[in-house]
């Protein structure tokens, strides 16, 4: 891994290996360049999200490259993206929740948890708009311990959409790693695979288990990412078999993405041809963080 381009170099320093790389050779790499271009664009990023031509299934648009920046290890500041982010708040309501165009409403937080967990990552983990859009969250939990966009306590499963994406933003909290309120959230979304049944249209099939970066609908890699920040899933016999999983797919330690978006073709997560030092980086950060 220590081979690859600055970006994944960085990430292995910084986030395996405990380092404190320079981050200037990250920034100068064409790729994350082109990434942070269209961050800033009118037309496919942060910027646009007011125009409600951006929607978070749109890979090679703000929500997933925002996400690929933050999963890299770079800032805000970093990526020169403050005015950016600023545009993002521009849309939280009073309550702390996000309406934010074309069909993100207030009680979507499966979508707006995307952007808010990456920014949280980036320098914001503490800004008090975030902490506000927490409060909502953690006062909209039903009583089963999940979330829905529904936001209604009827006896209905939890969407893992949103168990998925919320707990993204809640594991950048080392006080939330053990809260014992989320553990509903996290059996929810290990037994969904364990069950095999269609939830809120998201299901446990050929897509989820393919190898791909990044996992927009639904995957069993970011799955396994979210979970592996959270001491409570990592000790579950269930966790073990999704990351056995995985590892069934590797060959001499290296990982080849089954599915690939062509927006990030210049990525090589974003081709299926040979191994990724991405996707290799990625499960080892999950056996890191189980203590496997």
């Amino acid at each position: 891994m220590l081979a690859g381009p600055p970006w994944v170099r960085y990430a292995v320093e910084s986030q395996l290996l405990g380092l404190a790389p320079d981050v200037h050779p990250v920034l100068e790499d064409e790729a994350v360049q082109r990434v942070i271009r269209r961050l800033k664009s009118r037309e496919t990023g942060l910027p646009a999200l007011s125009s409600g031509k951006v929607h978070y299934t749109d890979t090679g648009k703000a929500y997933w490259d925002l996400f690929l920046l933050a999963d890299i290890g770079l800032t805000v500041k970093d990526a020169g993206l403050e005015e950016e982010a600023e545009d993002v708040f521009r849309f939280q309501l009073p309550d702390g929740t996000f309406r934010i165009p074309p069909n993100v409403q207030p009680d979507y937080f499966c979508m707006s948890a995307i952007l808010i967990a990456s920014l949280a990552r980036m320098g914001y983990r503490d800004d008090d708009r975030v902490l506000r859009y927490i409060r909502a969250i953690m006062s909209s939990q039903l009583t089963n311990g999940g979330w829905d966009c529904y936001g209604d306590d009827y006896g209905r499963d939890s969407c893992p959409m949103d168990d998925m994406n919320i707990l993204m933003l809640l594991g950048n909290y080392e006080s939330r790693r053990e809260d014992p309120a989320l553990n509903n959230a996290i059996d929810h979304l290990l037994a969904h695979r364990e069950e095999g049944r269609h939830l809120y249209g998201f299901g446990t099939g050929k897509r989820f288990h393919a190898l791909q970066y990044p996992a927009v609908k639904y995957g069993i890699l970011r799955v396994l990412d979210v979970l592996s920040l959270y001491p409570y899933a990592v000790n579950s016999r269930s966790f073990i078999a999704m990351l056995d999983h995985v590892r069934s797919k590797g060959r001499n330690g290296r990982y080849t993405p089954e599915a690939a978006a062509y927006e990030y073709r210049d990525f090589d997560f974003g081709q299926m041809n040979e191994p990724s030092r991405w996707l290799t980086f990625l499960v080892n950060r999950i056996e890191q963080r189980a203590g496997l």
